[in-house]
């Protein structure tokens, strides 16, 4: 009897723990959609883009990354999944690089002030939940609950998000 409960506490975690992966967003990383105004970033650069090591791309444009505010949940796992730190703990980073002369990312407070920052300024690039990908901006990187990707994923969009 004592297994059987312990079997299906265990199964019962595990649907959960699926379940909330399953209904975390995707979180597509944006660059606009202007010609004029995009720029090029592969994978494996965006952790030194937004650690504001690589200030260039490939073209020699200067790249201008923006971040949602620091307690934004978006943020918050966009932080983990790329940057491998919470925004709380790279303060301290960030008080160091301003003596060098490096600023931080630039910060918005909303997905739709993301959208018109990225959308509007040369080599943006920033991130917002992928369901809310509208035409004034390209995705270019898919960041599911375990993967980043370059080509996206299906994705579960209601009628309500716009």
């Amino acid at each position: 009897m004592r297994k059987l409960l312990i079997s299906s506490l265990a199964w019962i975690l595990f649907l959960c723990s699926c379940m909330a992966s399953a209904e975390e967003p995707v979180i597509a990383v944006i660059v606009s959609a202007q010609p004029a105004y995009t720029v090029s970033v592969a994978t494996s650069d965006l952790a030194s883009v937004y650690w504001r090591k690589k200030l260039y791309d490939n073209q020699g444009k200067p790249l201008h990354p923006a971040n949602l505010s620091s307690d934004h949940p978006l943020r918050l796992r966009f932080s983990q999944q790329i940057l491998h730190s919470s925004p709380r703990s790279q303060v301290g980073y960030w008080n160091e690089q301003y003596f060098h002369g490096i600023q931080p990312p630039y910060t918005v407070e909303s997905q739709e002030a993301m959208i018109r920052y990225v959308a509007y300024t040369e080599s943006a690039i920033g991130y917002i939940d992928a369901c809310k990908v509208d035409e004034r901006v390209k995705p270019v990187i898919w960041i599911t609950a375990n993967k980043i990707l370059g080509e996206p994923p299906s994705l579960r969009c209601s009628a309500a998000t716009p």
